[in-house]
């Protein structure tokens, strides 16, 4: 057997090896995970985001207020997973919110956990359906277009993330204009995504992303606080590497 034809069949088994490990790390990644996976990661997610609730800024009402479009985070790209880990501000550059993030293939419920001093909420979310949990009690969902439903599976209102002129968008619960939300930065093109100082200074980012219209209700008020953690947290963070 001559070189060249060594070097053949060496390439050849070279090339074999590498489609066999891009096949089964695209399967892994498409894998549906069990619920009990689920809540097993979830889990291990909490025991990481309590360890950070002590940084967090405490609060007495409307913490939907001190919101802005701050904020800092890290990712580690896996394999087979994304995670993500980060810190929402308020104007005065205090962490008020802390999330994990985790997300796999296509077919498998990517997290998002969030914590204040005083709540959690637990995001699960796949394609464009999300389902919202606080506290570990089901507050409802929405899907692609924007649409609003509470535990029940009942259409509630919108908030559709349809850009205008002021780069945000409305939301409606119970056919009342509750308040405008405005589109998340996106921090993928974002330097130093850990550095507050330059998340601020540099930047010029710690602006409200709310608007109110009106003054809510309380079960209007219990939709507000996660749709804008949810927007900086998912939306301002892509998993695009």
């Amino acid at each position: 057997m001559d070189f060249f034809t060594i070097m053949i069949i060496l390439i050849t088994l070279v090339v074999f090896v590498f489609i066999v490990l891009i096949s089964f790390v695209l399967k892994k990644s498409k894998d549906v995970k069990t619920q009990e996976f689920l809540e097993e990661e979830r889990k291990k997610l909490r025991q990481t985001l309590l360890k950070k609730r002590k940084k967090l800024l405490p609060y007495k009402d409307e913490l939907y207020l001190q919101i802005t479009n701050a904020m800092t985070f890290e990712r580690l790209a896996e394999v087979r997973s994304i995670n993500i880990t980060g810190y929402l501000y308020t104007k005065h550059q205090k962490p008020i919110v802390a999330f994990e993030r985790v997300e796999r293939g296509m077919n498998t419920k990517g997290q998002l956990i969030a914590i204040t001093k005083k709540q959690e909420f637990v995001y699960e979310f796949q394609g464009s359906d999300i389902t919202l949990f606080c506290d570990d009690t089901l507050l409802g969902s929405w899907d692609k277009s924007g649409i609003l439903y509470d535990a029940d599976k009942k259409r509630i209102g919108h908030a559709k993330r349809s850009v205008n002129q002021d780069n945000e968008y409305v939301l409606v619960i119970h056919k009342r204009d509750i308040a405008s939300i405005k589109i998340a930065p996106l921090y993928d093109a974002v330097e130093k995504t850990s550095s507050v100082s330059h998340i601020f200074e540099e930047l010029n980012l710690g602006t409200s992303l709310l608007s109110l219209h009106c003054s809510p209700s309380l079960n209007e008020e219990k939709w507000i606080l996660p749709l804008l953690i949810f927007e900086m947290a998912f939306y301002g963070n892509t998993t695009v590497n």
